[in-house]
């Protein structure tokens, strides 16, 4: 049961998932309350220390307020007075009132003693008689701390130390009284009460041993940043940052934590609002939460106990999640071919590769079943294109019908005729796949840019020859000029989208199916006069009507007649002018005409040349074949006319003793430009040609002779040398590297690597890898 477990990869996740969820939610859950709990906490014992420090707080106030009142009523009684400002001093006169002052000591359970300073007698009078005595220098070290106070304010406690007891902080505190408020700080008449420690730290003593434990403490500290404790003790215990933020702090109650681990405390402090003294509350941290500790571990307990009953129930649910998934392997098993049932894949994985073979096996069975379809489709088409007079009405509609094809069986009908320019140059650059995609792109806009005026069907009769049939929606409406600006905007978009240049012909709209095949030959000739009129044009009938004319005999014969004496004569200008006089002359034939009139110039230029090698020391190096050749396959008179201009342009070259010279020129400008654009696919011999203004036809011989290989070859000598480098030099897929060095093709790429370097490109860059680590 454990293995049959382990292999269910699936049920493994979704319990994993399940309990992951509840140890996520339970943890969440567990330390938020927990968090709570001692959010709370810590505010209820801030809350007891605010109520703590405020009984501290009103202490003080109470003892200050009393202190005044006796203050003011000594201050101005009428027998203190003679005391403080008599001119002259007498033990005698002063006794009684020395007397009463000591029972008013003596009746106060807060008062240390008080003491009178004559400034004019520089005498001090106490309460005390050891201060009165002075055996120890009290009233040196008395008068030294007074000093010491930047100003001595009037009715503020000041503590004072006058004993030799290192273990006491304060022995009083003492409350002054004078009359001129800007010799504070000199020698005047003062009135003195001091104040017993001990009332104010019993106090605190009290309220420690109440309300706190051992290791928490209530202090007092006065404006200068001295801390007391209950002891009467200096407390030097806090860190200096500590005390530093506890004094410079103006808030009238503030609370915050300090230390770590066991020495961590709550500190909790209080504005006693007189003398800029603070009641500061220090409190273990732990003993704070010491109560929290039974509760943490009862919810440790309690979410244990939980998740491990959630992990029971995830089990059972996960099971029940499982069932479907567990079913549809059943049925599924033996779908996939034992090679693809790889180990270790999960159900879901197994079930995506049965299901994936699936869909894989119908649509091939579909795309089989289309394809068959398309091509039976295509046979009857082309049938319908070339022997549509042999069909009845019945036999046309049936075949309408049976292939739903898209057009009206009553017409109008028109037919059209659609080639690529340089198809064959174009469909070298680009992958099989691009190549689907241009035919099917240009099928597309066809029907979308052309939806407007007909039903289409469109049709591919082979390499660089497309067809469409169209019947047109509404005859009445039709307007021919509209129709065939609608064909140029669809030219123009083909070119924008794909950089494809068409040239299309098409014929005038008839009524009758029967006269398909005779409009298509009619589409078919039109189509040739692409050699006339040039790419991207839109060629009709009445586009053509001007060629079809007699030929010129006599014009034809004079211009070839002055050809042949400027070839003898080495006269390229006049070769120039003669050709452009022919070609002229020659464009305005028919295509028929036309044909014929260059095929004989192109016989007699060559049948001239050859005459003339014959009588020459040294013959001019001219292919006459592959001129001949050359010519056949443009497909425009301008590339024709290109060609005789490069053959005088070569021809004036050979005659010439700096040939060699200039070649070198040409080839090393051509190479700079291969070099600086070989990066650009759509770059070719036609880019350069363009750039130099020269014929495509006239520089690739040129380049062939001077360098030994052919721009093309040459192209992806440049183009495959880059990519060695960035295969060695940076880190890119060899998908980024193909299209970086100029190449859209993946599998023309490889043939080219493949032979030139004799391996493929990713073996190339693993064996560098294995090399480079060896090193």
């Amino acid at each position: 049961m454990l293995a049959k477990f382990r292999s269910r990869k699936y049920l493994q996740r979704i319990l994993l998932s399940l309990i992951v969820f509840v140890v996520v939610v339970l943890c969440v859950f567990a330390l938020t309350l927990y968090w709570k709990m001692k959010s709370t906490t810590l505010h209820i014992q801030t809350e007891a220390n605010r109520k703590v420090l405020a009984q501290v707080k009103y202490n003080v106030e109470y003892m200050d307020e009393i202190l005044k009142n006796l203050m003011m009523s000594l201050y101005f009684d009428n027998e203190v007075i003679p005391i403080l400002y008599g001119k002259t001093f007498s033990y005698e006169n002063i006794a009684i009132k020395l007397a009463k002052l000591d029972k008013v000591a003596d009746s106060s359970t807060y008062l240390h003693s008080i003491i009178l300073y004559n400034n004019y007698t520089n005498t001090y009078l106490s309460t005390n008689r050891k201060f009165q005595d002075n055996l120890n220098g009290e009233i040196g070290r008395f008068e030294e701390q007074l000093d010491n106070q930047q100003k001595l304010q009037k009715m503020k406690l000041v503590p004072i130390k006058i004993s030799q007891d290192p273990l006491t902080a304060v022995d009083f505190f003492s409350y002054v009284m004078y009359g001129n408020q800007e010799q504070a700080t000199k020698k005047q008449s003062k009135l003195i009460l001091n104040v017993k420690p001990e009332w104010l730290f019993n106090n605190i003593k009290v309220i420690n041993d109440l309300a706190y434990d051992k290791s928490s403490s209530v202090l007092l500290m006065d404006g200068q940043g001295l801390l007391y404790t209950n002891e009467n003790r200096s407390a030097n215990f806090l860190p200096t940052d500590v005390s530093e933020r506890i004094q410079a702090s103006h808030a009238d109650f503030e609370s915050f934590t300090y230390g770590k681990g066991k020495d961590k405390s709550i500190v909790t402090v209080m504005s006693l609002g007189v003398y800029h003294w603070k009641a500061v509350s220090i409190q273990s941290y732990d003993y704070a939460l010491s109560e929290l500790k039974s509760i943490r571990n009862m919810l440790i307990i309690s979410t244990l106990l939980f998740f491990l009953l959630s992990a029971v129930i995830a089990y059972v649910i996960s099971k029940r999640l499982y069932r479907p998934v567990e079913m549809m392997l059943m049925q599924l098993r033996g779908t996939l071919p034992e090679a693809k049932q790889t180990k270790g894949k999960d159900e879901w994985s197994y079930l995506s590769d049965a299901y994936a073979s699936i869909i894989d096996k119908a649509n091939i069975a579909e795309l089989h079943h289309s394809r068959n379809r398309q091509i039976v489709e295509g046979f009857h088409i082309r049938n319908l294109l070339t022997k549509s007079g042999s069909l009845t009405k019945d036999k046309f509609l049936h075949l309408l019908s049976e292939h739903d094809l898209a057009i009206e069986p009553e017409g109008p009908f028109i037919i059209g005729v659609c080639k690529i320019d340089d198809f064959d140059l174009r469909m070298l650059q680009v992958s099989p796949n691009e190549q689907k995609l241009y035919r099917f792109a240009l099928g597309n806009i066809a029907e979308e840019m052309l939806a407007p005026w007909c039903k289409l069907i469109w049709i591919e009769m082979g390499d660089n020859h497309f067809v469409f049939l169209a019947s047109l929606l509404d005859k009445e409406s039709f307007a021919l000029p509209s129709f065939e600006a609608s064909i140029e905007e669809m030219q123009q978009v083909i070119h924008r989208y794909y950089q494809l240049s068409t040239t299309i012909s098409i014929v005038s709209p008839f009524d009758n199916y029967m006269k398909m095949a005779e409009a298509y030959s009619e589409a078919q000739e039109l189509m040739m006069y692409r050699m006339l009129l040039g790419h991207s044009t839109l060629i009709t009938s009445d586009r053509v009507k001007v060629n079809e004319r007699h030929e010129d005999i006599q014009q034809a014969a004079c211009i070839e007649k002055q050809i042949i004496e400027h070839l003898r004569r080495g006269s390229s200008e006049g070769l120039t002018s003669n050709f452009h006089h022919f070609f002229a002359y020659a464009a305005t034939l028919t295509y028929t005409q036309f044909m014929h009139s260059v095929l004989h110039m192109t016989v007699t230029v060559t049948k001239t040349i050859s005459e003339m090698n014959e009588n020459r020391s040294r013959p001019i190096a001219i292919d006459l074949r592959h001129f001949y050749q050359e010519v056949l396959e443009q497909e425009t008179v301008g590339g024709i006319e290109a060609l005789f201009h490069s053959l005088i342009t070569q021809l004036s070259s050979e005659t010439n003793q700096g040939e060699n010279e200039k070649t070198e020129i040409l080839c090393h400008t051509m190479k700079e430009i291969i070099a600086e654009n070989s990066n650009d696919p759509d770059f070719s011999l036609q880019n350069i040609a363009q750039l130099l203004k020269m014929s495509s036809a006239y520089i690739g011989r040129v380049f062939k002779q001077g360098t030994g290989m052919a721009v093309t070859e040459y192209i992806n000598k440049i183009r495959l040398s880059n990519a060695l480098e960035l295969l060695e030099a940076q880190n890119m897929t060899i998908n980024e590297v193909m299209e970086r060095v100029g190449y859209r093709s993946q599998s023309y790429f490889f043939k080219l690597f493949k032979a030139q370097y004799g391996t493929t490109p990713k073996d190339y860059r693993l064996r560098k890898v294995i090399m480079a680590e060896r090193i």
